[in-house]
């Protein structure tokens, strides 16, 4: 590699051979990036591989490259250019500890690296030699696993590349069909689930699904779920609250059933602000939990006066204050 300058007419902005994103997702020009390069320049030069004569391949600095066009017209700009003799794993190599300079790959990045990579060497070297710098263990598998992204569909990839799709759950979402699967990532993304809440709604209406042998898709389309998340006062964390207490419901409906008898024992008792009655967990013994917030030990003192007036001779326990 040396520095050379080059003419921004010499370069295939369209040839993506060395980008670690699918084309169809968009190559946003960040704004920050425009205002440091409208400061200062563009700080570190963009890496191109030679075509020909006169075309170049861009390895790394495409966005850098917008921004300097977009600023200043761009006839030409100093780049570091390598040779087209340069084998082909070496620039991959160079893409990737350039991505690596500022953050973790995303999913989708560590796929479309694999996918290229894999066309010049074999799983066991893209193991041994790459997934060490990616923060993951030397395993083919990792491999196999993350090439099943670019399987999915484009919006499903958009959103697994922009964080919104939690990679975990996108693995699930593979193995299940097409309607199921977008019908999922509807809720999820209609409702900017996080990551708990993306695995539970998975793994809740999987197990639906299964036992009342029917569809995710057919389940998530109920009337009762569309009231949900088309309600018209709810904001998403309540929509997704009311889902989940839905989707729970549906699944343990004894549970249900029991936590529906309880608040309504509890409405009968008329409570005052300060008292709090709580059963165990999952109704597992039938014992209540008695809470009581007091401002200060007078009042306390007082509150417990009349609890002792009122147990049994030899039923006092002492408090602690």
């Amino acid at each position: 590699m040396h520095i050379s300058r080059v003419s921004i007419s010499h370069i295939d902005f369209s040839d993506d051979s060395f980008s670690l994103v699918p084309p169809f997702l968009p190559s946003l020009v960040p704004a920050a990036l425009v205002e440091s390069v409208r400061r200062c320049g563009i700080l570190h030069p963009p890496v191109v591989r030679e075509k020909s004569a006169s075309s170049f391949t861009i390895v790394t600095g495409k966005k850098r490259l917008l921004a300097a066009i977009e600023i200043f017209g761009g006839a030409s700009c100093d780049c570091l250019k390598l040779t087209e003799k340069t084998d082909g794993i070496d620039v991959l190599a160079i893409c990737l500890e350039d991505a690596l300079l500022s953050r973790p790959l995303t999913p989708v990045e560590r796929a479309v690296f694999f996918h290229k990579a894999l066309a010049l060497i074999d799983e066991q070297e893209l193991a041994a030699r790459f997934l060490p710098l990616m923060g993951l263990s030397p395993s083919v598998y990792h491999i196999q696993r993350d090439l099943r992204l670019l399987d999915l569909e484009e919006p499903l990839v958009l959103a697994l590349h922009q964080g919104i799709l939690d990679d975990k759950v996108a693995y699930e979402l593979g193995k299940l069909s097409f309607s199921d699967r977008l019908a999922l990532f509807e809720v999820i993304n209609t409702l900017h689930l996080s990551l708990g809440n993306q695995k539970k709604l998975a793994i809740t209406c999987r197990e639906l699904a299964a036992r009342n042998n029917t569809t995710i898709s057919a389940l998530l389309h109920k009337r009762e779920v569309d009231d949900i998340i088309n309600h018209g006062e709810a904001n998403s964390p309540q929509k997704t609250a009311n889902l989940m207490k839905w989707l729970s419901g549906e699944r343990f409906p004894r549970l249900s059933q029991a936590e529906k008898e309880f608040q309504h024992f509890i409405a009968g008792l008329a409570l005052p602000d300060q008292a709090r009655v709580e059963h165990s967990p999952s109704f597992e013994k039938d014992e209540l939990i008695f809470t009581l917030s007091c401002a200060n030990r007078q009042e306390f003192l007082a509150i417990w006066q009349k609890i002792k007036d009122l147990a049994p001779p030899g039923q006092e326990r002492k408090a602690t204050p």
